[in-house]
């Protein structure tokens, strides 16, 4: 499995938290990254992204291009592949392993060597726990995880 891209901002990061990371790839913004023991989200788009891709919002699908990272490619200090990274709020990922409709709220939520996501604890790092809105449709896989909690 891939690594976990975010479809959603659910409850916002910190500006004051964001970093910038040479995230070593051309990178999607949604991305789950990891630096040390640290995770993020990446938030723009690193500067060799380009194409479409379509977002998903309840029963909505929005299609649109993709814009490279602007300004990502001058972060000469950091790298060619920097990108801006959130190392809190809460974020939606559609592909969790182990999260089901009955997924507690406060479930721990891990990540594998490939930075996928998983409920299970074993040989994996812990990522953040799930963080239901009030009214939030659960649904199979699916689940807000509040990043570094």
């Amino acid at each position: 499995m891939a690594a976990a891209v975010a479809t959603q901002e659910v409850f916002a990061h910190t500006d004051a938290l964001v970093e910038t990371w040479d995230v070593g790839a051309d990178i999607a913004e949604g991305t789950l990254v990891k630096q040390g023991s640290r995770y993020g989200i990446v938030l723009t788009n690193s500067p060799g992204q380009t194409g479409k891709d379509t977002l998903t919002y309840g029963p909505y699908s929005i299609s649109r291009t993709k814009v490279a990272g602007v300004g990502n490619d001058s972060a000469s200090a950091i790298s060619a592949n920097a990108a801006g990274v959130a190392l809190d709020g809460t974020w939606e990922f559609g592909a969790i392993t182990g999260v089901t409709t009955g997924t507690a709220q406060g479930t721990v939520i891990y990540a594998d060597s490939t930075n996928a996501l998983t409920t299970t604890a074993t040989g994996n790092t812990q990522v953040g726990v799930v963080n239901y809105p009030a009214t939030y449709v659960k649904a199979a896989a699916k689940a807000p995880v509040k990043i570094g909690a």
